[in-house]
């Protein structure tokens, strides 16, 4: 066995394998785009990189903030709150979720966040490069 498992070192050594193409985003690098409500810094996309199969990116919603009612006709949704809580709308109930949690949204499903006195950091993903949304009629 000792024998075989060097063999197979020694040959996978010799194997030449062509390194993928690889795009890194800094966060600092990253443009805060603001809104009335806060703001959002895209990591990853198709404008960063246009062979990006995801959109990636970190969105805050500020103390006592709505973000706009909408969806996303192309794509899912994940959001995962790195810090502070917020609720999201959810049907016609609204979910509480706390720093650690996550929430998908299926396509074209309308959704919103909302905060209380705190602000919200929430990491946002999408499986499209190009994530397109829409803003529907507001919610209350």
């Amino acid at each position: 066995m000792i024998l075989r498992t060097s063999c197979l070192f020694a040959l996978l050594a010799t194997l030449t394998v062509a390194a993928p193409e690889v795009t890194m985003q800094r966060y600092e690098n990253a443009e805060e785009v603001k809104f009335s409500w806060g703001w959002i810094r895209w990591l990853m996309n198709s404008k960063v990189d246009p062979k990006a199969e995801m959109t990636v990116g970190i969105v805050q919603v500020e103390p006592n903030q709505t973000n706009p009612y909408h969806m996303h006709p192309n794509s899912a949704e994940y959001v995962h709150v790195l810090s502070g809580s917020c609720e999201q709308l959810v049907g016609d109930k609204w979910a509480p979720m706390k720093a650690g949690d996550t929430i998908r949204f299926p396509k074209a499903v309308p959704h919103q966040a909302r905060t209380g006195k705190e602000p919200c950091r929430m990491m946002i993903i999408y499986d499209t490069g190009e994530r397109q949304m829409v803003v529907l009629d507001q919610k209350k």
